[in-house]
Formats: C-alpha cells, structure tokens, sequence
C-alpha cells in the first residue's frame, strides 16, 4: 500500500521576491521550525517535487501517517507569511529532493 501523499504549489517568483536568497529547502526548514511535529506524523516526510505547474513554481510535498493534516499546518505557516500555494492537490510528484522527516517526535534531516 503508497503512503498518501499531499501536495501543494506556489509561485517561485513572488516568494523570492518576499525572501531573496532563501532556497524553497531552507524556507521550508524555517516554517516547520515554528511548530513542533504531532505524534501522528511519526515517519511523515517533507520533500520537494517536480511541479505540475510551469516553471516558475515550486511543489512541496507530505508523505506518510498524518500527510493530510501536516500539510494543512505547512499551508497554514506558509500564509501567514504571505505565501499563498495557488494550488493544493491530494497527491504529489515522487520526492526530487527530500526535507524534513518525524522522527521521535522532531524533525530530522532525511539524508542522514
């Protein structure tokens, strides 16, 4: 059985113009630091994907227990900051460049 996997897309261009020089990883990172992962999204992964959009747009991505719910926070952290996703899907690319990860209830590096 996939995991289930959420996606949402936002525009590249007006989110580089809000933080310039801040990579879509590193901007991520910084909003999911605002929160602290709930026990339900134990193994859930944060990644970046391809975008099914032009471009000029960047796909960040949920897999896994709670990818739902996770994404909802993500999207909810994102507008506060005046980042609006211009579309949400249920479903996702497969992973280009992986996050964050759950892991005892923190966020951790994938890649280690």
């Amino acid at each position: 059985m996939t995991e289930p996997t959420f996606s949402f897309v936002y525009d590249r261009t007006t989110t580089d113009t809000a933080f310039p020089g801040i990579a879509a990883r590193d901007l991520v990172l910084s909003l999911l630091a605002g929160f602290t992962p709930e026990s339900e999204w134990e193994s859930c992964l944060v990644f970046e994907g391809e975008s099914p959009l032009d471009a000029g747009t960047v796909c960040i991505g949920t897999s896994g227990p709670g990818a739902d719910a996770l994404q909802l926070r993500l999207l909810d952290a994102f507008e506060r900051q005046g980042v609006c996703a211009i579309e949400v899907f249920e479903g996702g690319p497969k992973p280009r460049s992986p996050i964050a990860r759950v892991e005892k209830g923190q966020w951790v590096n994938p890649s280690r």
